[in-house]
């Protein structure tokens, strides 16, 4: 396939008309690209120019393709690179430490051609063989590990991922008794299930006919095939199945390229994995220098491959304090101290003050869902019924209106507007009565239903979870629904225990979007049998397995709402809201580059020297 060029949208005002826009992006996995960057150029080592962000928590960790936490990612989006990288005024996927990529006609194989002249922080060569080496890494991770990466290969490849049984049928409607006292199936489930049947048969046939190629090193689902370095600077990535947004996925944190040098490194703390949990060592524009107590801190790499980076902003950060300030009331304060110059996760109240005191406020355009969580191992919430009336008990208007930014919208779907599919027909709205009689349908006997919720922690779907888990419970208790509220320190674990179904019941979480592309949200929340939600459901998994090779296209787009539509009736969770988030600067700051990805490089930040 030939080479075509990558196209640039050059202005800061196309941001959001871009992601306004539907699927386009994922073309580009089609296409290869040249890059724009200019030519590095010698450049003096700058005065100290120091940047504190106050952030909500410590990272979990420093290896990147260990965690799922986004403060994490917010330390290493600086420290390392992947071999794509996202443009900071569209929001596109764009050349990083690939210069070219190209993919064969069937979509099975890409080649990279790899930038040159380019070194780890450790002084090693990044090559080919650096490539490769981080691929099997991440292969070869214990399937533990492999399970809390979010953002990385676990995600993209769908590693774990075994093939859905589907079942040979159906449950039939149950006909019930009428009036008169004779029996009758209702016309509209017995239409709903055979169309259900179709569907069925249509998936199975689909499975058949598109079917996984070659050996698997993962699961039978696994979309990994192989990468082998075919020279110095290029590498053949196969894979088992197309996957159709894999540049895009490419731009996830966790798939960010290590020094084989630092790979092969064993850790200093037995606790520990990686080496590089507590010595991260990429190819970014600034290199790890400490972690002590709750401060992390990078430096300017002065033999940054495109040192135009710097050149061109003289004015970056080069030194980065990232400072743990857990609760908004401190990050406010430190704000207003000049302990740090910035804060991410703004909080509606604490909006007002900074408005009104001139602070800088930098909004995120809305890539992430929020969603009250509903374990079916619960007696009572394996109750379709139940559930539904659960969901006729939320007023998100009312939670929106008290707890987030304005223009945070309603959830209706797990899939933000910007990428285009439609939400399910199918939309449960703040319904009293409808809620009680549903309720007294279920059979509820008024038994607590366990509530797990996150303490002393803001995340940009879920700034105020303390407040948001107030008010929801408050809803439910109107209506009859009785809960037993579980709060959980968010650094003891809370996600960890939501995964694994610990105190089934109701819990608050949320999914912020990592690349432009459905499969995105849906695959990263509901790919496989989930103990999240107690939910299994093959159909599900098969048409997520299905919708992620099609090509863009109205097939595809119908394929996704499809899939809305099997979430709004099965009901494992209900989607809140789509968030704007936003962080706060004093005058210390004039520029932040924000991202609905969070892929936030701090060597765009300009700051206002004196």
């Amino acid at each position: 396939m030939p080479t075509q060029p990558h196209m640039k949208v050059p202005t800061e005002s196309s941001r959001r008309s871009f992601l306004a826009g539907s699927l386009g992006l994922a073309a580009l996995s089609l296409t290869a690209c040249v890059p724009q960057k200019s030519t590095p150029t010698p450049s003096e080592t700058p005065a100290e120019q120091l940047f504190t962000l106050g952030t909500a928590a410590n990272p979990a960790t420093l290896d990147p393709a260990l965690s799922g936490d986004n403060e994490t990612f917010r330390v290493t989006r600086q420290i390392y690179e992947g071999l794509v990288g996202v443009d900071r005024e569209t929001g596109a996927a764009v050349p990083l430490l690939a210069t070219d990529w190209i993919s064969s006609p069937d979509r099975l194989q890409y080649t990279f051609i790899l930038r040159r002249n380019v070194k780890f922080h450790d002084g090693t060569d990044f090559n080919a063989e650096a490539v490769v080496l981080n691929f099997q890494r991440w292969a070869a991770l214990p399937l533990s590990a492999r399970q809390d990466s979010d953002q990385g290969f676990t995600q993209v490849f769908r590693y774990n991922d075994s093939l859905p049984k589907l079942p040979d049928s159906l449950p039939e409607p149950k006909p019930v008794e009428g009036p008169d006292g004779t029996e009758s199936i209702d016309p509209a489930l017995e239409a709903q299930h055979q169309s259900a049947m179709e569907e069925l048969e249509k998936l199975r046939e689909d499975l058949q006919i598109n079917p996984f190629l070659g050996a698997s090193t993962g699961a039978s689902a696994n979309y990994f095939g192989s990468i082998k370095a075919a020279d110095t600077h290029t590498v053949v990535l196969t894979l088992r199945r197309p996957i159709t947004g894999l540049i895009e996925a490419l731009t996830l944190p966790g798939m960010a390229i290590a020094s084989p040098k630092a790979l092969a490194t064993a850790p200093t703390d037995p606790k520990q994995l990686s080496w590089l949990a507590t010595h991260p060592m990429g190819t970014g524009p600034y290199a790890f220098s400490s972690w002590e107590n709750s401060t992390v801190t990078v430096k300017r790499f002065d033999g940054y491959w495109d040192s135009a980076d710097f050149t061109q902003n003289p004015d970056a950060p080069t030194i980065i304090n990232f400072k743990e300030t857990s609760t908004p009331a401190r990050r406010l304060g430190d704000l207003r101290r000049k302990e740090i110059d910035g804060f991410d996760m703004v909080t509606v109240s604490g909006l007002r003050e900074l408005v009104r005191e001139g602070n800088l406020i930098v909004e995120r355009d809305p890539f992430s869902v929020a969603y009250l969580g509903m374990n079916q191992k619960n007696k009572w919430l394996a109750n379709l019924k139940f559930r539904q009336a659960v969901a006729h008990s939320i007023d998100r208007t009312k939670i929106i209106n008290e707890f987030y930014i304005k223009g945070t919208k309603e959830a209706r779907s797990f899939l933000p507007a910007s990428l285009g599919i439609s939400p399910s027909d199918t939309y449960y709205g703040p319904d009293t009565q409808k809620a009680k009689d549903l309720l007294a349908e279920s059979g509820y006997d008024g038994s607590p239903i366990p509530f797990l919720y996150p303490l002393n922690i803001s995340r940009a779907y879920l700034p105020l979870p303390e407040l948001t888990y107030a008010e929801i419970s408050r809803q439910l208790a109107s209506n009859g629904i009785n809960v037993q509220p579980i709060p959980v320190e968010w650094t003891n674990g809370y996600v960890a225990r939501v995964r694994a179904g610990d105190s089934p019941g109701f819990h608050l979480l949320g999914f912020n979007g990592g690349y432009r592309d459905p499969d995105d949200f849906l695959g990263g929340i509901f790919s496989e049998t989930s103990s999240q939600f107690g939910y299994n459901s093959p159909i599900l998994q098969a048409q997520i397995l299905l919708a992620r090779s099609l090509e863009v296209g109205e097939e595809r787009s119908t394929a996704y709402q499809e899939i809305s539509s099997t979430l709004a009736q099965d009901l494992p969770a209900l989607p809140l809201t789509f968030p704007i988030s936003g962080l706060a600067f004093n005058d210390t700051v004039r520029n932040y580059p924000s991202s609905p990805v969070l892929d936030e490089v701090f060597s765009g930040v300009k700051l206002n020297i004196k």
